[in-house]
């Protein structure tokens, strides 16, 4: 039987420009509440045995979804049916797991980037971080075509770093 949830979620709230560290961060928060099943899953028929407890979960999730949403986002979706209808279309709207604009922004971001006056463990942890994003966009593969996207993604960006602003 489920009891009352007071947990919120977590620290990373969909902002727009972030899908994939935050929806990450909720599929491990979301599977620790033994509810992936809501995001990936349709729900049972409202006839069967099983309903009013799926229900109540589901509401559950749809709480914590909402909690970690930046309010323009969650406005989006609020009047959504079920956790599995608003997840989709957050991924439909946000989630462009090949989108050569947010590895730009990275690559971008990795070729400003410089050690400064900064302690080298700071400097170290938010080069990992971008390396870490970018690693989400492009994951290590083995298949040549796929590598080879990777690498003229790169030389875009690379050039469209280096244009002058005001182009």
């Amino acid at each position: 039987m489920f009891g009352p949830k007071t947990i919120l979620g977590t620290t990373v709230k969909l902002n727009g420009s972030n899908y994939l560290l935050s929806t990450k961060a909720f599929r491990i928060f979301i599977g620790a509440q033994n509810k992936l099943t809501h995001l990936l899953e349709s729900p049972p028929a409202a006839t069967n045995h099983t309903y009013a407890t799926w229900l109540f979960g589901d509401y559950c999730v749809v709480i914590w979804l909402l909690n970690n949403l930046e309010e323009k986002i969650s406005d989006s979706v609020m009047f959504l049916t079920t956790a599995k209808e608003m997840w989709d279309i957050l991924k439909v709207m946000y989630g462009n797991e090949k989108n050569l604009l947010s590895a730009f922004e990275i690559y971008k971001r990795l070729f400003e980037l410089k050690h400064g006056d900064r302690y080298v463990p700071e400097f170290y942890g938010e080069l990992k971080s971008l390396i870490d994003k970018l690693e989400m966009h492009q994951p290590a593969v083995t298949d040549a075509m796929t590598l080879k996207i990777y690498h003229q993604d790169f030389v875009v960006s690379k050039f469209l770093s280096d244009l002058n602003p005001s182009l």
